[in-house]
């Protein structure tokens, strides 16, 4: 995943608070009551547009616009995506009016919008969530959550990740989540792993965050995708989180480490983003993502489109399979059990 797609921020004092356990003091203060009335007309409005089965499935940075997407959208049924205080209203309402169900990325922006002396600042994090934190937007996240349109939002990508320094544990992403939840109730909150990021802190426990992502690719086991789905269910319960899954497209096929970089040995798939690593090819999204998606997961997410690999029409065959699949599946919510 790239890192600056999905930013969140932490303060080295925020890691002194007993943030597992207690919530923090400085949750933001609702903004005025919401009118009864335009609460109960903006629910009907959404329900009636409101029609999503099965496990929801899509990529990251499928729409191009507030109001239409690179591809498709069918027969995706979900997207993983930024968003920013001006356009998310308009960016729900597209979604419900196209079938269509959403990952929200509230705290998007530059890597350097969340860092101070290296490591994350949760006041930053905070100040860029409060943008929010209107009438307006509460009641169209508080509809899309109620009639499916919203699955969740995902607060930070790759914490695990060396780059973000080492102030952030979960505990503190406990904290961020009560911290939103103070302002969407109803909204899961979540984070995103890399390959391999299921391991992190693992002797630690959320006990507030409602679900995490985890990405596989065919280095973590060596393509063996039982066992790295069986080692993330197992972690996922000891954490207490709803599963959800992703397959890196991109990044995640064989590697290629014979001679030159081409992965033209990894079944014609095409090059990664960089050295050395290969894009899945339509087999391994077919097999592997129909394993990942059916194992209960609450969706399965792909990183992330690319049009060139969602013109081709052996690809176009595998995303088909495995959203049929999916879509017989029972939707489950990406809620803290």
């Amino acid at each position: 995943m790239a890192l600056v797609a999905l930013l969140v921020g932490t303060s080295c004092s925020d890691t002194t608070d007993p943030l597992g356990t207690s919530a923090p003091t400085d949750v933001p203060a609702p903004v005025a009551t919401t009118d009864a009335a335009t609460a109960t007309e903006t629910l009907a409005t959404a329900s009636s547009f409101a029609s999503y089965n099965g496990v929801p499935f899509g990529p990251f940075g499928l729409w191009n616009s507030w109001t239409s997407t690179f591809w498709g959208p069918k027969p995706l049924t979900n997207a993983q995506q930024c968003s920013n205080p001006s356009g998310i209203v308009t960016l729900i309402q597209s979604a419900r009016l196209k079938g269509q169900s959403l990952v929200l990325q509230m705290t998007c922006g530059a890597k350097s919008d969340f860092m101070t002396n290296g490591n994350f600042d949760s006041s930053k994090w905070k100040s860029a969530m409060n943008k929010y934190n209107t009438t307006t937007i509460r009641n169209a996240i508080a509809a899309g959550v109620s009639d499916g349109t919203i699955i969740a939002n995902s607060m930070v990508d790759e914490p695990e990740h060396k780059n973000w320094g080492t102030s952030i544990t979960k505990a503190l992403l406990d904290n961020m989540a009560v911290y939103a939840k103070a302002m969407f109730p109803t909204l899961p909150e979540g984070v995103s792993h890399g390959p391999g990021g299921y391991v992190w802190r693992a002797s630690e426990r959320f006990t507030k965050l409602d679900y995490v992502n985890y990405q596989y690719a065919y280095r973590i086991g060596n393509g063996n995708v039982a066992a790295y789905r069986d080692a993330v269910l197992s972690q996922s319960q000891k954490d207490g989180v709803a599963t959800s899954f992703s397959v890196n497209i991109l990044n995640g096929g064989r590697q290629d480490t014979e001679g030159s970089w081409d992965c033209t040995g990894t079944g014609q798939a095409g090059k990664g983003t960089y050295t050395p690593n290969c894009r899945m090819t339509a087999t391994q999204l077919s097999d592997w993502g129909t394993t990942l998606g059916t194992s209960g997961a609450c969706m399965l997410l792909m990183w992330k489109y690319n049009a060139t690999y969602f013109s081709r029409s052996d690809n176009q065959s595998a995303l088909q399979k495995v959203a049929t699949t999916l879509a017989s599946r029972s939707r489950k919510a990406c809620r803290r059990p």
